[in-house]
C-alpha cells in the first residue's frame, strides 16, 4: 500500500514538473492540490503550492496555504524560516494587517528589535491610511514598550490621542515621557515635549508642571517661572505650583521672591515642617540669619520627635558659620549631632567653645593633657620601672593612641616613660610570647640598669612560628617543617615546642635539615618526599595563581575605561590564556565601541560556548544579529558561530537553519557546505537538492530570510 502511494506522488511530481515546463499553471497547481492532499505534513510541496498560486494570480489561496506553512514553522520553532514566508505573503498582499504583526513579533522573539519596529511602523503607515486611528495608537504602544527612551515614538503617542480627541491620555504621555527624560537635562527633550503639549494639551495643569520641572532641571530656572505663573493666575493656591515657584526663585537667587512664595505655602498650612524649613533656609540665604534661627527654634522639636534631627544638620551649620557666638545655635547644633550620633563633630564644636559646660572642661582637659590616671590607658601603669617585658606587652594590647595628642610638659621625666620612649614597631600586639626571655624590652634604653643591661635583641614569635611549622607538617611538608624547628632550636638553643615536633617530624618520615639547602634531610622517606613534592608544586602553582591576580590587577588599574583597544586586546590575550571569564569582562568593556561591537560579541560568545553557558552564548549572538548597522560579512559569521554553538549543544535543527542561512549568503563560507551535509546526514533528512547548501540544485525556489 505504501509503494503505491509513494509511486503515485512521484508520478504527480513528474507531471507537475512537465506542466510547469510547458507553461501550464494551472494543470501543476492540480498535481501538486493531489500531492498535498495525499501527504498533510509535506510542508515543502505545500509551500510550492502557495507560490504557484501566486503565481497564477490567486492571492486568496496563495496566502491560506502561506498561512498553513508559516504556522507549522512558528509551532516547530524554526523562526526564521516562518518570517521568510511572511515575507511572501507581504509581496502578495502589502495590505494585511495581520502579516506585519506576526512578521514584528517573530523579529521580537529573534532578538531583532530593529527589524520588529521596521515593522511596526509599516503597520502604523498602513493603519493611518486606512483611517484606523484607534488600531494605529494600539501599535505605536507596541513600539513604546519596546523602545520606551525613543523619544520621537512617545510623542507620536501623545499626539495620536490629541488626534482622537483624548486630551488628557495625551497630557499622561508627555508627563510620563517628561518624567524619563527630567534626570537627563535633556533641554531638547523638554522643548519638543512643550511644543506638542501647547497644540494637543494648552490647558492640562499636570503637563505645565512637569515642564516647569524639566525647565528646573536643565537650568532654564526663568522658564520654569513662567510656565508656573500661568498656573498660579487660575489657582492662586495651588501648593505644587508654589513649591516648584520657590525653588525657582532660589535657582535665580531671587531670595526675596522666594521668601515671599514660602510665606504663602504657611499661610496655606502652617505646620508644614518640610515648608518651614525651606523658608528658614531662604531667610538665611537672604542673610537675615537671626530671624531663620527663630524660625528653626521653633520646629526643632518637631523634628527631633520625628527623628529628622539630621534634616536640620546643615541649616544650623550654616547659622553657626554667620552667627559663631550665637549660644543659642551652638547648643542646638550639639542636640543634633548627639541626636544623629556624630561624636566626632561634636567634639570639634565643644572644644572650638570658649564657655563650654564643666563636664565637657574635665572631658577636654583629660584628654589634651594626657592624664595618667589608669581608666584613661587602658589600667596601663607607665610608672611602674619593675614592670616586665610580656606586662607591657599584654597592657598594650588595649591601649589605644591618639595620634594627634603629644606628651606634656609637666609629665615626668625621670624614672618614668613617655609615650616617645616606647618602641610600639618592636612588640607583637595581642601575642603570647611564652616568657621574659624570649623577648626584650621596648625601647632604645633598659628600663632599670640593675635588671637589664644587655643590648635589646630582635623579638622571635615562638609560638608563631612552631604554629607555622605544624601547619607544613599537617600537609605533609616535612622539609619545611623540620627546617623551620630547627631553626628555632638554632636561634634559642632550647625550645621544647620545637624540639617536640621535630621528633614527631622524624618519626613521620622525616628528619632535622641538612646545613646545606641544596641536600635533602637524611632519613626522608621516599614516597614523603613524593607527597611533599606534590604540596610544594601545589604551593607554587597557588603562588603563581596570586602573582597573575596580582599583575592582572596592576595592569587593568593603569588602563582607562575609554581605551578600548587595550582593553580588546586584553579580552583576546585573557582568552587564549583561558581566563574565560575576565576576557568576557574585558569585551562588554569594548562592546560600546561602535567599531569594535560586532567583534567582542562574537568573541565573547565563543567565550561563553568554552565555559558552556549555552543559553548566554545565544543571547549574545542575537544582540550581535540585532544590530541596525550590522554588514553582510558580519551577519553571516555570527550565523556561522551560533550553528557551532547549535551543534555544541546537541541541537541539530536550529544548527542546519543557522547554518542555511550561512549558505543562503555564501554557500562557500568556510565549511559550512560540509557542516550542512553532516547535519542532514545526522538528521536522516531526505536531500534531493542534488548537494546544494544553499538548499536546492538552482536555488530560486528556496525561501530564505536573513
Amino acid at each position: 500500500m505504501w509503494v503505491k502511494a509513494l509511486s503515485k506522488k512521484e508520478k504527480l511530481l513528474a507531471a507537475a514538473q512537465k506542466n510547469l515546463l510547458k507553461g501550464q499553471i494551472g494543470k501543476a497547481i492540480k498535481d501538486y492540490e493531489k500531492i498535498v492532499e495525499a501527504d498533510t505534513k509535506d510542508i515543502r510541496n505545500r509551500q510550492k503550492l502557495a507560490e504557484l498560486y501566486s503565481r497564477n494570480q490567486m492571492p486568496e489561496k496563495a496566502l491560506e496555504t502561506y498561512e498553513g506553512v508559516a504556522k507549522h514553522y512558528v509551532e516547530n520553532g524554526f523562526f526564521l524560516k516562518a518570517l521568510a514566508v511572511y515575507k511572501q505573503m507581504q509581496k502578495v498582499d502589502a495590505t494585511q494587517p495581520e502579516v506585519y504583526q506576526h512578521l514584528a513579533e517573530l523579529n521580537i522573539k529573534q532578538g531583532l528589535v530593529g527589524n520588529a519596529l521596521t515593522e511596526y511602523r509599516n503597520l502604523l503607515n498602513l493603519y493611518r491610511q486606512q483611517g484606523e486611528l484607534d488600531a494605529a495608537i494600539k501599535v505605536l504602544g507596541q513600539m513604546q514598550d519596546l523602545d520606551p527612551n525613543n523619544l520621537g515614538i512617545s510623542l507620536q503617542v501623545a499626539e495620536a490621542y490629541s488626534q482622537t480627541h483624548q486630551a488628557e491620555r495625551a497630557a499622561e504621555c508627555l508627563v510620563e515621557t517628561l518624567q524619563r527624560f527630567i534626570p537627563t537635562a535633556d533641554l531638547g527633550a523638554v522643548e519638543k515635549i512643550q511644543a506638542v503639549g501647547l497644540v494637543g494639551c494648552p490647558t492640562s495643569v499636570p503637563l505645565k508642571l512637569e515642564l516647569a520641572r524639566g525647565f528646573l532641571a536643565c537650568g532654564q530656572a526663568a522658564r520654569s517661572v513662567e510656565g508656573l505663573q500661568e498656573v498660579l493666575k487660575d489657582d492662586p493656591q495651588h501648593c505644587q505650583a508654589l513649591s516648584l515657584l520657590a525653588k525657582s526663585y532660589r535657582a535665580l537667587a531671587d531670595h526675596a521672591s522666594e521668601t515671599a512664595t514660602y510665606g504663602q505655602l504657611l499661610e496655606i498650612d502652617a505646620d508644614n515642617l518640610d515648608w518651614r524649613k525651606d523658608y528658614a533656609w531662604a531667610l538665611l540665604s537672604d542673610e537675615k540669619a537671626e530671624q531663620a534661627l527663630v524660625e528653626l527654634e521653633q520646629l526643632k522639636e518637631g523634628f527631633f520627635a520625628e527623628g529628622r534631627a539630621v534634616d536640620l544638620k546643615e541649616i544650623y551649620e550654616s547659622i553657626t558659620e554667620q552667627l559663631p557666638d550665637n549660644q543659642q545655635a551652638v547648643a542646638s547644633l550639639q542636640a543634633i549631632y548627639e541626636q544623629t550620633g556624630e561624636g566626632g563633630k561634636l567634639f570639634d564644636l565643644m572644644s572650638s567653645q570658649q564657655d563650654e559646660e564643666p563636664i565637657a572642661d574635665e572631658v577636654v582637659a583629660d584628654v589634651m593633657a594626657g592624664s595618667t590616671e589608669p581608666a584613661s590607658f587602658g589600667e596601663l601603669d607607665l610608672d611602674d620601672e619593675q614592670s616586665s617585658s610580656s606586662g607591657v606587652d599584654d597592657q598594650l594590647s588595649t591601649f589605644e593612641i591618639e595620634k594627634h595628642q603629644e606628651p606634656q610638659q609637666d609629665m615626668p621625666q625621670e624614672g618614668g616613660l613617655e609615650f616617645d620612649d616606647l618602641d610600639l614597631d618592636g612588640i607583637e600586639f595581642g601575642l603570647d610570647t611564652g616568657s621574659a626571655d624570649e623577648v626584650s624590652a621596648p625601647g632604645d634604653a633598659p628600663l632599670d640598669p640593675a635588671v637589664n643591661t644587655q643590648p635589646a635583641q630582635p623579638t622571635i614569635d615562638v609560638s608563631g612560628e612552631v604554629e607555622e611549622a605544624e601547619f607544613y607538617f599537617q600537609q605533609g611538608l616535612l622539609i619545611e617543617a623540620s627546617q623551620k624547628c630547627q631553626s628555632l632550636l638554632d636561634r634559642l638553643g632550647n625550645c621544647p615546642q620545637a624540639q617536640q615536633l621535630l621528633e614527631r617530624i622524624t618519626k613521620a618520615g622525616g628528619a632535622p635539615a641538612a646545613d646545606d639547602e641544596g641536600e635533602m634531610a637524611p632519613g626522608l622517606a621516599a614516597d614523603g618526599g613524593a607527597v611533599g613534592l606534590e604540596r610544594l608544586e601545589d604551593r607554587e602553582r597557588s603562588r603563581l595563581d596570586g602573582s597573575l591576580n596580582d599583575f592582572r590587577k596592576g595592569l587593568e588599574s593603569q588602563v582607562s575605561a575609554e581605551d578600548f583597544e587595550t582593553h580588546y586586546n586584553l579580552g583576546i590575550a585573557y582568552k587564549e590564556m583561558g581566563l574565560l571569564d575576565d576576557a568576557i569582562d574585558q569585551f562588554d568593556k569594548v562592546v560600546g565601541d561602535p567599531q569594535r561591537r560586532i567583534d567582542c560579541l562574537t568573541l565573547k560568545g565563543v567565550c561563553l560556548v568554552q565555559k558552556g553557558s549555552f543559553d548566554q552564548a545565544v543571547l549574545t549572538f542575537k544582540e550581535g544579529l540585532a544590530y541596525e548597522a550590522l554588514k553582510d560579512g558580519e551577519r553571516i559569521s555570527l550565523y556561522y558561530e551560533l550553528g557551532l554553538l547549535y551543534v555544541e549543544w546537541g541541537q541539530p535543527l536550529e544548527a542546519l537553519d543557522s547554518f542555511q542561512c550561512v549558505a543562503d549568503v555564501d554557500p562557500f563560507f568556510r565549511n559550512v557546505d560540509e557542516q550542512i551535509r553532516q547535519l542532514r546526514t545526522k538528521l536522516g533528512l531526505d536531500d534531493d537538492n542534488g548537494g546544494s547548501p544553499s538548499g536546492n540544485g538552482s536555488d530560486k525556489n528556496r525561501v530564505s530570510y536573513i
